[in-house]
């Protein structure tokens, strides 16, 4: 028999009105095949809804399944357990759970925070069930193996894979975090409530971000004292991502626990081999480069050395892609993640106190300095920018205009100048306490302000990688106090603004400091 086909009416033909006998017609296609003509059951039809943006609102809530969204609270193996309904119109305290002592012992209880709202931050067009097919919506959560989602978990995850995922995989080529970790949340409950706790507190649902944490905790602190915990990558990546979480809970609590940092470091410990490979080949290394980038923010936020062990790693050399799209990703990663590790190198020489001796001090300063004009000269050349135009005076941009192709690209520029300057102020040479009175800036400072309005500049042509944007918040405090331009610090300060509003991470801390530091109202 032939296939039944539809056509607003009968699946086998067109809709015809019954006769006056009340005797159902055969159509020719019919009869010819001696099969019956069966009406089509409208209900079942898909209706096609043109998509309309959605006005942008100030209440993170209306995002979609607010009203009464279930959170599944999934066991440790993956089966689901009794939900917890969030009421979005109560929000209450959660009390985070006491860490119990166990081998990786960094990991301690969180305070108790408060739910709050980001104004501005991203919210993405609400999904009815007439916008999605019928077999979506009768089976949600089929398209990969695992435990289904919810409506809501789901609009999270998709908001990870398609926003992000993209701030953790800045310097991989290959994606591994926004193409892999939405699939496998359906196999660990503990990366799934990870990446809920990351999603929901950036589209500002703070009730949900606060439960999907307490309970990702609650799966966490077990795995962490299983035999195999050394080997497991899931849980690397899920801690690195709490990180991020912890990061945006600045605006709730108002500091920088560094709780996850401390877990994620001990964990690198117990299980990172001698040597680093920065073409990130799997997720294990792609999280170990995540968490190299977030230890650099917190080490110059605060003037001290970053914690990973790089005096016991050697660093794999990057090679030339070998022409195939496949080696041509890995090379492009490994020049990024490269020059990542050559910034925490020389971090770790000017905040540390590996090198106390002024001989050998001197001497690794110039190793330092060699291997940061070495990545410069021998980089590919798509590193480049494909533009570059100095700041126009009364342009109204203070800084010059610099166009990447990559985010990749923009994140080695940023690291490469921020190591720079870094060499510069921290050179050893003999030097005066203090600066005479009517002396004029060190050459070294001449060239920190130069790096700094390259990172400000590169920053400000591309807001959308919000990466480069967070190298430029914890390098202000290395360059901040030598900005002396008022039209560029109003640069400076509409930056960190707009990031702020657009993207809900935290710098009106920053501002506040920046502000203090020039003595501005």
């Amino acid at each position: 028999m032939g296939k039944l086909r539809s056509k607003d009416g009968w699946l086998n033909a067109t809709a015809y009105p019954r006769t006056g006998d009340q005797v159902r017609p055969i159509c020719s296609q019919c009869q010819k095949k001696n099969r019956p003509c069966l009406r089509e059951d409208q209900s079942n039809r898909i209706r096609i809804k043109h998509y309309q943006p959605r006005k942008a609102r100030d209440d993170p809530k209306d995002a979609p399944g607010d009203d009464q969204e279930e959170i599944s609270h999934l066991s440790q193996d993956g089966t689901a357990a009794d939900p917890v309904i969030a009421n979005a119109t109560s929000p209450g305290y959660i009390t985070h759970p006491t860490y119990p002592e166990f081998s990786i012992t960094e990991y301690r209880n969180t305070s108790v925070t408060s739910p709050y709202n980001i104004q501005g931050s991203t919210i993405l067009p609400e999904l009815t069930n007439d916008s999605v097919p019928v077999p979506l919506m009768t089976s949600p959560g089929s398209i990969h193996a695992g435990t289904p989602l919810t409506h809501r978990e789901a609009y999270l995850v998709h908001h990870f894979a398609t926003h992000l995922g993209y701030w953790l995989d800045c310097t991989d080529a290959s994606r591994q975090f926004t193409r892999k970790i939405p699939i496998l949340v359906k196999q660990s409950p503990i990366l799934l409530h990870a990446v809920l706790s990351y999603a929901a507190r950036h589209v500002g649902d703070a009730e949900m971000a606060e439960q999907a944490h307490e309970h990702c905790v609650e799966l966490l602190i077990p795995s962490l004292s299983s035999e195999n915990v050394a080997d497991d990558d899931i849980l690397l990546c899920a801690i690195v991502i709490l990180r991020v979480f912890e990061q945006l809970n600045v605006m709730v609590t108002g500091s920088d626990q560094e709780r996850h940092l401390a877990g994620c470091s001990a964990l690198l410990r117990a299980s990172q081999g001698r040597e680093v490979d920065p073409s990130t080949p799997g997720l294990r290394q792609a999280a170990f480069w995540v968490y190299m980038r977030q230890c650099l923010y917190n080490a110059c936020v605060h003037q001290q050395a970053p914690n990973v062990d790089l005096l016991n790693l050697v660093l794999i050399p990057p090679s030339k892609g070998g022409g195939d799209p496949l080696s041509d990703l890995r090379s492009e990663t490994a020049w990024a993640n490269t020059m990542t590790w050559t910034c925490a190198t020389v971090v770790h020489f000017c905040f540390g106190s590996s090198y106390p001796e002024p001989s050998t001090r001197i001497r690794r300063w110039q190793q330092l300095s060699e291997a940061v004009e070495n990545w410069l000269s021998t980089r590919p050349d798509t590193f480049n920018p494909i533009w570059y135009s100095e700041a126009v005076p009364g342009s109204g941009n203070p800084f010059p205009e610099i166009w990447f192709t990559a985010d990749w690209h923009i994140m080695a520029f940023g690291f490469y100048h921020l190591a720079c300057m870094l060499l510069a102020i921290y050179k050893p040479s003999p030097r005066f306490a203090v600066r005479g009175l009517h002396s004029t800036a060190r050459e070294s400072d001449i060239r920190v302000m130069m790096h700094a309005r390259a990172i400000c500049g590169a920053c400000n042509s591309s807001p959308s990688t919000v990466p480069s944007l967070i190298t430029l918040c914890h390098s202000t405090f290395i360059w901040g106090p030598l900005m002396t331009d008022p039209a560029e610090r109003a640069g400076v300060i509409r930056l960190l603004r707009d990031m702020e509003a657009t993207h809900a991470w935290p710098t009106t801390w920053i501002i506040d400091s920046l502000k203090e530091e020039w003595t501005m109202t």
